[in-house]
């Protein structure tokens, strides 16, 4: 209720501060008349005086009403404007002029704006600027409980950083959830170096009747080959296995390509053996280097162990090459029935032989085989391969593996390191 009469009393004191009534011009005339006749003689009868003070209240009760009529009825203080109230005196008999009492306002003219730019300026000027309202969040008042606490400060300890900002992730573990870093890129240049040995895996034996198979027989006498082909014995050559070690670079030259080459050396060895009366034994050598160009393919990985394959071909030169033969006489000596050529073959055939030999052509081949490499330290593998090797026929004047046996399988075991 004190509010409601707040209320009141505020809206009172607007609507009557610098209020003034506007009071008829015969109002102002009445109270004149009544004044002056208040100002007659005393001689007047009371009769007339008790009229005059009904009338004076009348005026008053008049006066009240009009006030607090307009005091009800004026509108808002919102439609209340500052402009001059206009009072005309009333006078009995003549027109009022409206005109002078509410003038008729004159347009304004505003200024046309030819000027694109300023008429869009004055148009963002005079559009109202809305400000983003701020909605005041709630504030939240936190239980103080102790097993929460306990929750936070586990899971702070559980999050931690497991990889940088900017690294990528690639998988989690499968048992314990946890992020695993990425693999580091290999900052390997596609070079590699190699060292590796290399043996046959099947040595080659043959045997044929005559003198066809001596590594002599070029430097022996032509009555000494006619006698060993008349007896007709048997000899065997043994080709042994060849043993091979070398060095190789390779180069990247696509994903999972390389590109390979170097120097290897070959030592090839044969001995032969006859069961002829003049008790023949001979043993050739030969050492060889070789230049291969081989193609490498990496065809799968499994974790560090890597699968590949090969293929290429290598030229070899032989650079330095000898035979030993050795000739005696025991008792299947005196089974010769010559005489004559026996006395020949004893004092003008020599006992002994040794002579440095050379092939006159390049021997070329071509291999295939497959691989597997192991890192044992760092950048530093170990490695193996297992294939074959066709050698194409050179025609050269000695006999070796490579012409008597084409078709040759292998074993490469080496170390390989990465730059």
């Amino acid at each position: 209720m004190m509010e409601d009469k707040d209320i009141i009393k505020d809206l009172f004191s607007s609507k009557l501060k610098d209020f003034e009534p506007e009071v008829p011009a015969s109002v102002w005339g009445g109270l004149d008349q009544l004044l002056s006749q208040q100002s007659a003689p005393a001689d007047s009868s009371s009769s007339s005086a008790k009229k005059s003070l009904i009338k004076t209240a009348l005026i008053v009760a008049g006066l009240v009403a009009a006030v607090v009529a307009g005091v009800l009825f004026i509108p808002n203080s919102g439609n209340i404007t500052d402009e001059p109230v206009i009072t005309v005196n009333e006078e009995p008999g003549k027109a009022v002029d409206t005109a002078a009492i509410n003038p008729i306002p004159e347009p304004i003219v505003e200024p046309v704006i030819t000027n694109p730019a300023i008429a869009r300026a004055k148009e963002i000027k005079e559009q109202p600027v809305k400000l983003p309202e701020q909605k005041e969040q709630p504030v939240k008042i936190a239980e103080q409980k102790e097993e929460p606490k306990i929750e936070q400060e586990t899971k702070k300890e559980e999050i931690k950083p497991l990889v940088k900002k900017d690294e990528p992730l690639l998988a989690t573990d499968n048992t314990t959830g946890k992020l695993l870093l990425p693999k580091k890129k290999s900052t390997s240049s596609g070079f590699s170096l190699s060292a590796s040995a290399n043996s046959s895996l099947l040595a080659y034996n043959e045997n044929e009747n005559g003198s066809g198979l001596l590594f002599s027989k070029y430097e022996r006498s032509a009555v000494f080959s006619a006698e060993v082909d008349k007896e007709n014995k048997e000899s065997e050559v043994q080709h042994r296995i060849p043993i091979s070690v070398g060095v190789r670079i390779s180069k990247g030259i696509a994903s999972n390509l390389s590109l390979e080459t170097g120097v290897v050396y070959t030592y090839l060895s044969s001995k032969l053996s006859s069961n002829s009366a003049f008790e023949l034994e001979e043993n050739q050598y030969f050492h060889y280097l070789g230049i291969p160009l081989t193609l490498n393919y990496t065809f799968i990985e499994l974790g560090k162990t890597k699968f590949y394959l090969s293929i290429g071909g290598m030229v070899q030169k032989d650079i330095k090459g000898k035979y030993e033969s050795k000739m005696g006489f025991s008792e299947k000596s005196n089974n010769i029935g010559d005489a004559a050529l026996a006395n020949i073959v004893y004092y003008s055939e020599p006992y002994y032989i040794r002579e440095s030999i050379k092939q006159p052509n390049l021997q070329f081949s071509a291999n295939a085989a497959v691989g597997i490499a192991y890192p044992i330290y760092k950048k530093l593998y170990l490695y193996g391969t297992i294939g074959g090797a066709y050698y194409f026929d050179a025609g050269n004047k000695y006999h070796t593996i490579y012409s008597d046996q084409k078709i040759q399988l292998d074993l490469n075991m080496g170390l390989k390191f990465d730059f």
